[in-house]
């Protein structure tokens, strides 16, 4: 059993936009559970309305493409902080290595029920099988890492190929989305999760590129030590997100100016827009990842002391946690700090809640999915058939928001989600008790241990 760092010392940055690509990830999926309408570009559909159209352009602008590969980013990113932990401890690399894949099987189970029982676009068994990978690599260097970042990063590419000519295809959406009951439904997810699995070591190697990317950013604390890469970060959030944001325009424009193919239906030229947004989605999310660890900086009240190790525990090999160690901090010290300025007023709160809220993305990521299921299939509410993207994303917004309360109130207390309580447990991690202290300012912050 490995011993990991209190929730009170994590690094805000990583947590913040772990928040945010869940949010991403919600909007994203949409197009899993709507159906009965032609597809076009990214899956949307051919004749959504002026608003659901208004929509869809928003989320092909900044949604589409760009959650996913940040969370890979951030999945990687916990994979370099173990690594880096397990480094300074001394451990032998064959144990760092079954440790992992303990791990990622616990994982990879998780991923199969989710994928099974309740959404057919599950991302946890592709980060599994691509995580141990990763985790293999990061044994080899930092040469090594970067050169699987670029060579799988045309693997990458490959699906945007298929989002930008997906709307040749005829599809109006997923199976299991109009499925007649639940359990119909399962028996359609089940054969495909299961094809998934064996097909994901090839169809899910793209995600190796961002998962490099992000354990390379880790061997320096980017993300982490904010004081000392202030400068780079502000550079990457820059140009990481105008990147993002042109290379989004092209495939986009498609949407507007001809969603039902009537001009533009060359498969090569959709194909290659579709490679550029997803391409360009990587770069958005580097962008992303380095505002939101300068944005957590700037807002949220950190403790008192901090050293430049981390603990990826459990979480952070999940893309649900990344936390830094306070080995000099004490309790007493912690709380009575003070935060910066700042870190009091809405905007700081706003940031201190979707941090929470990213400390547990692991049981928010598949709160979600049982909210879609309560809401989008004909075996339930059937809003997969009535609504357009516009209420759809609404409804994700409205969940997304609803659960920051919760996520704040489990950080407050030091505790963990449910599913990342299950996920430590079942492959052995934990959390040391620490003494209880008065409630003060962040005295929740100084007491960090779970039970």
């Amino acid at each position: 059993m490995t011993v990991s760092v209190p929730l009170g010392a994590r690094a805000g940055g990583p947590d913040l936009a772990r928040g945010i690509a869940l949010l991403g990830i919600a909007l994203a999926n949409l197009v899993g559970w709507l159906h009965g309408s032609a597809w076009t570009a990214l899956l949307k559909q051919q004749d959504a309305s002026a608003a659901d159209r208004v929509v869809d352009v928003l989320l092909a602008l900044l949604v589409d493409n760009r959650g996913f590969p940040l969370f890979a980013l951030l999945f990687g990113y916990g994979i370099g902080i173990l690594r880096r932990r397990s480094l300074e401890r001394g451990e032998r690399t064959g144990r760092f290595l079954r440790r992992m894949l303990r791990r990622f099987a616990v994982l990879l189970a998780i991923g199969l029920a989710h994928a099974i029982l309740l959404f057919s676009g599950d991302i946890l068994v592709g980060y599994a099988v691509i995580g141990m990978l990763c985790a293999l690599l990061v044994t080899r260097g930092r040469v090594v890492l970067a050169a699987a970042a670029i060579v799988t990063l045309p693997a990458l590419g490959v699906l945007g190929w298929v989002d930008g000519t997906v709307g040749l295809g005829g599809g109006t959406g997923y199976a299991a989305a109009s499925a007649p009951d639940y359990l119909a439904g399962v028996g359609i997810r089940a054969p495909d999760a299961l094809h998934g699995l064996l097909l994901a070591p090839i169809e899910e190697i793209g995600l190796l590129s961002p998962m490099a990317l992000g354990a390379l950013m880790a061997r320096g604390a980017l993300l982490e030590d904010v004081p000392a890469h202030r400068r780079r970060l502000g550079r990457l959030a820059r140009w990481g997100l105008a990147i993002g944001l042109v290379g989004a325009v092209p495939l986009t424009a498609v949407l507007v100016l001809d969603p039902a193919h009537a001009r533009l239906d060359v498969e090569v030229v959709l194909g290659i827009l579709g490679v550029l947004h997803q391409v360009s989605g990587l770069a958005g999310a580097v962008g992303l990842a380095a505002g939101a660890a300068l944005l957590a900086a700037r807002w949220g009240p950190r403790p008192a002391a901090r050293a430049p190790g981390a603990d990826g525990g459990l979480a952070s090999a999940t893309a649900t946690a990344t936390s830094t160690a306070t080995p000099t901090a004490t309790p007493t010290a912690t709380a009575a700090a003070s935060p910066p300025a700042g870190a009091r007023d809405p905007l700081g709160a706003a940031v201190r809640a979707v941090e929470a809220l990213g400390a547990v993305s692991l049981s928010a990521y598949l709160a979600q999915s049982v909210l879609c299921l309560l809401l989008f299939p004909p075996y339930t509410l059937d809003l997969g058939a009535q609504l357009g993207s516009a209420g759809a994303a609404a409804l994700v917004l409205a969940g997304w928001l609803l659960m920051l309360p919760p996520a704040v109130l489990l950080r407050r207390s030091g505790r963990r989600g449910p599913m990342e309580h299950v996920l430590r447990a079942l492959a052995g991690s934990s959390t040391p008790r620490t003494p209880r202290t008065p409630r003060t300012a962040d005295a929740h912050r100084a007491r960090g241990g779970t039970r």
